[in-house]
């Protein structure tokens, strides 16, 4: 790098603060402060590349200083920047060597294990689930997944709400990647963790509305799959059931009854093989299922109309 370059300058006029002089220790601590400062003002210039040589150069000020919370925070930082500069590669379509991915991966993976190595895995499995939800947004997704698996296995037991998040995120690669016997048998292993973690005062209203949200995806796996019903599970024959008619002590339970008709009458069209209405229920339920919801919807409607329906 050029040193007439006033950027470059003004970074290695911090780094210089780090080099020993005679009868005087290095003052990490105001080099450290210069390289967030630094880092912050060249991300408000669009200048992202050397800002993350700065949360770089801070990260290390901040292992000098024995503080792990300021140097996971640095290398997630510099982590995100490397995946900012990488998806405007994609975004504008330039050739990408994905020199910026690696980092980013790379500078994550740091982390997490420095995480590990203290013993704070819970916090190391949110980073591992971070950053497995921006490769996935990337279109990474056996990178993604990977991530999860890694993250899946360093999960405390007893920490039923991660479970939770990284169980929904490996559905929604699953569904992103068209395994929908995949994400159906991870909804029903989520399903089955929230039912074991009861208490002898019922589930909690968080958990309640994840099982509430795994049955609607369900629903919409199946109604794509299109399995013939012989061969589904008893538990899938159950919610196809709730699904096709309109049982007033229901409706009067379910959270959301106007969702739950639209889904009856969503089911309904698809064993009537009715395109016309399935395509009018799109629009009307979208604002109502999430984004992986969605895309199973919005496949299953496009399959309709290409190749017909299996009746149910």
């Amino acid at each position: 790098m050029a040193t007439n370059d006033p950027v470059v300058a003004r970074y290695m006029a911090i780094g210089n603060m780090l080099k020993k002089r005679f009868l005087r220790k290095p003052n990490i601590a105001e080099a450290k402060d210069s390289f967030y400062s630094f880092g912050k003002q060249l991300v408000s210039q669009g200048n992202k590349e050397y800002a993350v040589c700065c949360y770089l150069s801070a990260a290390s000020c901040e292992q000098q200083l024995s503080n792990l919370v300021g140097e996971i925070s640095a290398l997630t930082k510099a982590a995100t920047l490397f995946l900012e500069l990488e998806k405007e590669k994609q975004m504008f379509c330039i050739s990408s060597d994905e020199v910026y991915l690696s980092s980013g991966i790379d500078s994550y993976n740091k982390a997490i294990e420095k995480l590990i190595a203290a013993g704070k895995q819970d916090l190391a499995v949110k980073l591992c689930v971070e950053l497995a939800s921006i490769l996935m947004e990337m279109g990474h997704i056996p990178d993604a997944e990977a991530h999860l698996r890694r993250a899946s296995q360093l999960l405390n037991p007893g920490n039923i709400s991660l479970q939770v998040i990284v169980l929904r995120e490996l559905c929604s690669c699953k569904i992103y990647t068209k395994d929908y016997l995949g994400a159906v048998e991870t909804l029903d292993t989520l399903v089955s963790l929230v039912n074991l973690s009861k208490s002898p005062s019922g589930i909690n209203p968080y958990l309640r509305n994840v099982v509430e949200d795994c049955e609607v995806t369900t629903l919409l796996l199946l109604l794509l799959i299109g399995m013939p019903r012989v061969h589904l599970k008893p538990q899938h024959q159950l919610i196809l059931d709730k699904y096709s008619s309109v049982p007033m002590d229901v409706l009067s339970t379910c959270p959301d009854p106007e969702r739950f008709l639209m889904l009856v009458d969503v089911t309904m069209a698809t064993k009537q093989k009715d395109v016309k209405r399935l395509k009018e229920l799109q629009n009307s339920l979208y604002p109502k299922l999430n984004r992986s919801q969605n895309e199973v919807f919005v496949e299953h409607v496009r399959q309709a109309s290409s190749i017909g329906m299996v009746l149910l």
